[in-house]
């Protein structure tokens, strides 16, 4: 039986849906009563969802954020909070129309995780800064959610696309080649050398399973990140030849925005069981990244094809001064960051020395929490000491957030002492 906290996490989820299906229609329409209708949505929202966590902490008796659902709530709910208080503080409810698909996405993917709530939690999380260490961390990477959308808005913004298709066809070309089949080029040397490490990846297609598959994607998910450093360098150059650094900009955030997609579509898969990964195995995550690749296939081209027909009638209405977002980006990371040092860094080191009897053990959610904290202080650097402003502070700002994701999921993949969720 549905308990009564999950009965209102799921309706603030199809309210925040209607927000998100308003603030889309607020774009080419402009008109007073749809604003009005999605900014309420967003905020009647926050109603019920805040009552869930209320009452989950009352049935726990404990601070509900002892899993992976409750972490992702409380990111979702601070996501929406700052979204009102940006349209509150700027009077720009166009902001909503790339935050709000976020917050649906992290709402979809809590949907996806175990709900149950913990009634006895393990010796190691019975302490007071449970509350300090988790919350913080989950406030912070809440801002963090916010900064990575407004850089996707800025980084769309950034290009206009015409309605000559040859014009950037040898940078797409090299985008495509670096980033898509790249890492199919990497299988084919992986096969010339030998290489072929054991797996138990299976399909589970119309009632059969399908094996053998299990190489060819931990070579993909090998390539995965390799053909995304290679992404970066053609990115950067043509960043430097001028013409097309706008269209490399445009092309980084179709990219990202694809690949997110492919990850949530290979979340809900393994769900389902569609696909099976190697149980305990150091290489499951590569075969999870293969899928992802394999899925962002696809996606890229439809979201290349939308973004360029939406381009003319949606993305060119939304009047958005470009200094304005890398502001608001910077004071989303600026808002973060402190939160997530204290929480994730300062009270998880006092909460591991006190449950483990070591301020540090290099566990691997320690380690990218450290790495993450890392990422935003040179983020922060950057933006001090080198100016670092408009496309390459956005462009940072999304690689933050995805690493706050790959984080978050690590446990599924890597172990260690947080794998208590």
């Amino acid at each position: 039986m549905t308990s009564l906290d999950v009965k209102l996490f799921y309706v603030a989820f199809f309210i925040y849906f209607g927000g998100f299906l308003a603030f889309t229609a607020y774009v080419p329409f402009r008109k007073e009563s749809i604003r009005r209708i999605a900014t309420a949505l967003m905020a009647f929202g926050l109603v019920p969802q805040t009552i869930a966590i209320i009452i989950r902490w009352a049935t726990s008796e404990h601070v509900p954020l002892s899993n992976m659902y409750e972490y992702m709530s409380l990111m979702s709910w601070m996501a929406v909070v700052i979204l009102l208080v940006l349209i509150w503080r700027y009077g720009r409810p166009l902001l909503g129309s790339f935050i709000a698909p976020l917050v649906f996405m992290l709402m979809v993917t809590a949907s996806l995780l175990p709900k149950d709530v913990s009634q006895s939690l393990l010796p190691a999380l019975q302490s007071y800064w449970i509350t300090i260490h988790v919350t913080l961390a989950a406030l912070g990477s809440g801002a963090f959610v916010v900064a990575c959308a407004v850089s996707f808005l800025y980084l769309i913004r950034t290009y206009q696309f015409e309605n000559n298709p040859t014009k950037h066809g040898a940078s797409l070309g090299w985008w495509l080649g670096s980033f898509l089949l790249f890492p199919v080029i990497l299988h084919g040397l992986f096969q010339i050398i030998g290489f072929n490490p054991f797996s138990s990846f299976s399909f589970n297609l119309a009632g059969g399973t399908l094996t053998g598959w299990g190489p060819f994607m931990i070579s993909l998910g090998m390539g995965f990140p390799l053909g995304a450093l290679l992404l970066v360098l053609v990115y950067n150059y043509y960043l430097k030849k001028g013409d097309d650094s706008h269209f490399g900009s445009n092309l980084f955030a179709v990219t990202v925005f694809s690949v997110l997609l492919a990850a949530l579509l290979a979340g809900l898969g393994n769900t389902g069981e569609l696909f099976k990964l190697t149980p305990r195995s150091p290489l499951r995550i590569l075969e999870f990244f293969g899928v992802v690749l394999v899925l962002t296939w696809p996606c890229f081209f439809i979201c290349y094809a939308l973004f360029q027909g939406l381009n003319h009638s949606y993305f060119s209405k939304m009047e958005l001064d470009l200094d304005l977002l890398d502001e608001i980006n910077y004071k989303a990371i600026a808002l973060g960051y402190p939160l997530y040092t204290v929480g994730a860094l300062f009270a998880g080191a006092i909460w591991a020395e006190q449950a483990w009897g070591s301020f540090w053990s290099w566990d691997p959610k320690e380690v990218g929490s450290l790495i993450i904290w890392l990422f935003y202080s040179g983020f922060l650097h950057a933006r001090h000491n080198r100016q670092w402003k408009g496309s390459k502070a956005a462009i940072l700002a999304v690689f933050g957030f995805l690493m706050v994701l790959l984080s978050f999921f690590g446990n599924y993949f890597f172990g260690g002492q947080h794998a208590y969720t």
